[in-house]
């Protein structure tokens, strides 16, 4: 189901979803931290942590599919297993950002004080670490593949890509 449509693994493609909205998100969470923002903003910014958490969900599923679909092993099997480790992170990291915009979202509808905050001062820490985990994900992934492509082309070192 998350492994290839016309012949093209769909992980490149889903893998844009929490590229896009994880940051996103993360900029919202930190805009909600104004109360007087907090109405406008708490849909929209539900809306999207649960899209970014459904999007983390169908990224990981197709990584998995596709990691097993080519089979890397020694350096870059290590890159890959690495970096599927910080995308299950994510996918947590993402899942609780979602829970707790939705928390987030109905204590604003009923409430305006103290409450409030507190949901928002942790929805802004759940952002934070969510883009984080956001990048250092993207990072493992796109050095793993980077660092394969190049090291056969040019014949460097692959330890030493994978590393810099």
């Amino acid at each position: 189901m998350f492994d290839i449509i016309d012949g093209v693994p769909l992980h490149p493609l889903f893998l844009h979803v929490p590229i896009v909205l994880i940051p996103l998100t993360t900029l919202l969470t930190l805009a909600f931290l104004v109360p007087r923002w907090r109405w406008a903003l708490r849909w929209p910014l539900a809306i999207v942590a649960v899209a970014a958490a459904a999007g983390t969900y169908a990224t990981v599923q197709s990584g998995e599919e596709l990691k097993a679909r080519i089979g890397a092993s020694g350096e870059i099997g290590a890159a890959i297993d690495l970096h599927q480790t910080w995308g299950d992170r994510l996918l947590y990291a993402a899942i609780v950002l979602a829970v707790l915009a939705v928390i987030a979202a109905i204590v604003v509808t009923r409430t305006a004080g103290t409450a409030a905050t507190v949901v928002a001062v942790l929805l802004a820490v759940a952002g934070v670490t969510a883009g984080w985990i956001t990048y250092e994900t993207g990072d493992r992934g796109s050095r793993a593949v980077w660092c394969a492509t190049t090291v056969s082309s040019d014949g460097g070192s692959l330890e030493e890509c994978l590393r810099t």
